[in-house]
């Protein structure tokens, strides 16, 4: 593997993103893919080809790449979407890793990789769907640290009035903060409405950190979060909606009854969408 990693020039991120992704393939399971997602078996076989390549250390790694270039010209993303379908079934590190890698080497744009996955991203399976949101991770944490979200955000004014519920639920399931914060900049309520919710998440995400460091709260601290979380869930903009139930399904023991009721029972389907299911 050295003599074929080496003249790619990986970054150490980089080559543990796409270690990363590898090893999700192999924990995530499979699952049915949509019903419009269909392996195309020649361009199978050349990703084959090129990972039998990889695996084997073969100096004509570009002939080999080359070679599966051709059938995705001018149809990058059909391609794009044949490797995650290869992903999602490969199996072995080996395979995996080798797979990640030409994904990698191909390198798709960030607008590709948008146009193949979202479309899609809540009609797959379990499997295919985390290779779907680790190909969305390596456009918004590309350097690693915190999520920026702030190139998803010429999509969604787009489809402002009917924003794209796939990628919002994406959103709020990597950092709730970030897509709170990505929501406030794009739909910019009136600036009452905005200071008011801000002052009201401001604290909620200062005693929400504390139980990341592993300590407690107290029973004041609950209590404030309890009164935040039923201020957002009763607040007119949805995006604030979405992230009190995003907090709420990490933090299942905050809800009370009537929060709960309430959210489920939300108009909209992204609020809905975002809590756990009942147990």
């Amino acid at each position: 593997m050295a003599r074929m990693i080496t003249p790619m020039r990986l970054g150490q991120f980089v080559l543990a993103a796409l270690i990363t992704l590898a090893s999700f393939q192999i924990s995530a399971g499979g699952g049915p893919p949509a019903a419009d997602l269909r392996a195309d078996p020649k361009i199978q076989a050349l990703i084959e080809q090129a990972v039998v390549a990889i695996v084997r250390g073969d100096e004509d790694l570009s002939g080999q790449l080359d070679e599966l270039r051709k059938p995705g010209s001018g149809e990058r993303v059909g391609l794009l979407l044949q490797l995650a379908l290869y992903l999602e079934k490969a199996g072995g590190t080996e395979r995996s890793m080798a797979g990640a890698l030409i994904l990698h080497h191909l390198s798709f744009t960030p607008e590709e990789k948008l146009q193949a996955v979202i479309p899609h991203l809540d009609t797959v399976g379990p499997g295919l769907r985390r290779v779907f949101t680790e190909l969305l991770g390596t456009i918004d944490r590309r350097d690693g640290g915190e999520p920026d979200f702030r190139f998803y955000e010429t999509r969604i004014l787009k489809e402002k009035d009917a924003p794209p519920s796939a990628l919002i639920g994406y959103l709020y399931e990597v950092s709730p903060d970030a897509a709170l914060a990505c929501m406030e900049r794009i739909y910019d309520g009136s600036p009452n409405q905005r200071n008011a919710a801000a002052d009201v998440t401001d604290g909620l995400q200062k005693i929400l950190a504390v139980r990341e460091t592993g300590a407690f709260w107290s029973a004041q601290d609950r209590a404030r979060i309890q009164t935040a979380l039923e201020a957002l869930s009763l607040d007119p903009a949805w995006w604030r909606r979405v992230y009190a139930a995003a907090v709420l399904s990490r933090n299942p023991d905050l809800a009370t009854p009537g929060m709960m009721k309430r959210l489920r029972s939300d108009s909209n389907p992204l609020v809905r969408d975002t809590l756990s299911p009942d147990p």
